[in-house]
């Protein structure tokens, strides 16, 4: 697989502001595949240009670790399931801390998170203290989990922005109501000043007194005003319709 990174960063960034707690379908995603795996340990990441975040885990007080020392590093750049037997065998993992320190990580296996643009934006892992193997149905099945972690992610992502693009529409909505208004009712009150003021001075055969003049341009002036709101909220309009799109 030829991981795009400047690509991959980007579909991470979508994430950033994901908040994994209120998602309890991922927890139960991770006591499964804890059971699955016959481990205590199950959590998963997002991984950033150099930082591994654990968003959400079953026993693991990890929050965060640097990205060149972790597992997961690798099985992003992948789309097949991982898994290390025995890192202190691996010359990839066995100096990194997990491994060399607490907890002595022994076995490890993760599937990649692959977002709907196809980039991997993390990881559903487990780890455990002692060595094992994972049967090529387990895999199977981790990796089916993982890819109901991302659709619970990305289910998540499009609901909250259906919500902001309603409330987007809802301030439009606003606005051109106050449009609306605008022209219906602002705009009669100068408008009938300014006829009626015209009407006199042709009355007048268009030599009016002046005070007539003057009263006329403070209704002119009061329409200009009324002009100018309706622009600018028009503007506001078209603004938030090109941020849309």
């Amino acid at each position: 697989m030829i991981v795009n990174e400047l690509e991959r960063l980007k579909s991470v960034k979508r994430f950033e502001q994901y908040n994994f707690d209120l998602n309890k379908g991922l927890e139960d995603i991770l006591t499964l595949t804890a059971k699955l795996c016959e481990t205590p340990v199950a959590f998963i990441t997002l991984i950033d240009d150099d930082t591994q975040w654990f968003k959400v885990s079953k026993g693991l007080d990890v929050f965060q670790m640097p990205r060149a020392s972790s597992f997961c590093t690798y099985t992003i750049m992948d789309s097949d399931v991982l898994v290390v037997p025995d890192p202190t065998k691996d010359e990839r993992f066995a100096d990194i801390p997990l491994v060399a320190e607490a907890p002595h990580i022994r076995f490890y296996a993760g599937a990649p998170l692959a977002a709907d643009d196809g980039q991997n934006v993390g990881t559903l892992c487990v780890f455990d203290d002692h060595s094992k193997e994972l049967p090529e149905s387990k895999r199977q099945m981790l990796g089916l989990l993982a890819k109901q972690a991302i659709h619970l992610m990305e289910l998540e992502l499009c609901l909250k922005l259906i919500q902001q693009k309603s409330q987007q529409i809802e301030k439009q909505n606003s606005v051109l109501r106050d449009i609306a208004f605008t022209q219906a009712h602002e705009f009669r009150g100068p408008l009938s000043i300014i006829m009626g003021f015209m009407n006199l001075i042709r009355d007048d055969d268009y030599e009016s007194p002046k005070e007539n003049l003057q009263y006329m341009e403070e209704a002119v002036n009061k329409l200009d005003e009324k002009i100018l709101l309706v622009v600018q909220s028009t503007n506001m309009v078209r603004e938030m319709y090109e941020v849309e799109n």
